[in-house]
């Protein structure tokens, strides 16, 4: 291994494939122009590649920086699994039909069960029309602007709360440990689009993104 795939290797650490290749392409240019320029100083071949080694600065430092603006391997994970899971349901018109007409008839039945005084019943009942209606179906209508992406989001976290604390009833704070471990894998993968978003132009944001 050169000193070049070296200092590539720890450079692109944790980068997705095309932003390892974008790097790795970016680079070659730079230690390429910085190796010509010593050896046209009279520098002899091995210490040409170390000047230019060293006009790369320092690798880990570079992988860092390079992390804040470009896709790593967990990010791309997060699209493609994502954009799966979208074609997966688009390409189906029953199953987007089942996911919307689900958390409707659980709201309608909800509704029935409060009037007839069953609390226990509706509030069982809220939990799937909640939590399918927000995951699956609201995201089938026209949020993709934006604006109405981050509406949609403040609203989706309002009702995971929300249905975590229908789930769990009167025992939602003795069981707030476990709240919390619910919420931290939704946590996460907000985090992780919210890092996507940053690093991708809106009019290259997949449809996932804005939900």
């Amino acid at each position: 291994m050169t000193r070049l795939d070296s200092w590539l290797k720890q450079a692109t650490r944790r980068l997705s494939r095309d932003s390892a290749a974008q790097v790795r392409a970016e680079i070659q240019e730079h230690y390429e122009s910085a190796r010509e320029a010593a050896v046209s100083r009279g520098a002899t071949a091995d210490d040409a590649d170390q000047q230019a080694i060293a006009a790369l600065g320092d690798a880990r430092t570079a992988n860092c920086q390079y992390r804040k603006v470009l896709l790593t391997t967990a990010e791309a994970r997060i699209l493609r699994q994502g954009n799966w899971e979208a074609r997966a349901i688009c390409s189906r018109v029953w199953l987007k039909r089942t996911l919307v007409a689900l958390p409707l008839a659980a709201l309608i039945a909800a509704t029935v069960f409060s009037l007839m005084g069953a609390v226990e019943i509706t509030r069982i009942l809220l939990v799937p029309a909640l939590g399918i209606g927000l995951l699956f179906a609201v995201p089938m209508f026209p949020v993709y602007t934006p604006l109405r992406s981050r509406i949609y989001r403040v609203v989706k976290w309002l009702a995971i709360v929300a249905m975590l604390a229908l789930a769990f009833g009167s025992d939602a704070l003795k069981q707030s440990w476990l709240l919390i471990s619910c919420l931290w894998v939704f946590f996460q993968i907000e985090r992780t689009r919210a890092s996507i978003r940053r690093k991708l132009q809106v009019a290259d944001w997949p449809k996932q993104l804005y939900l």
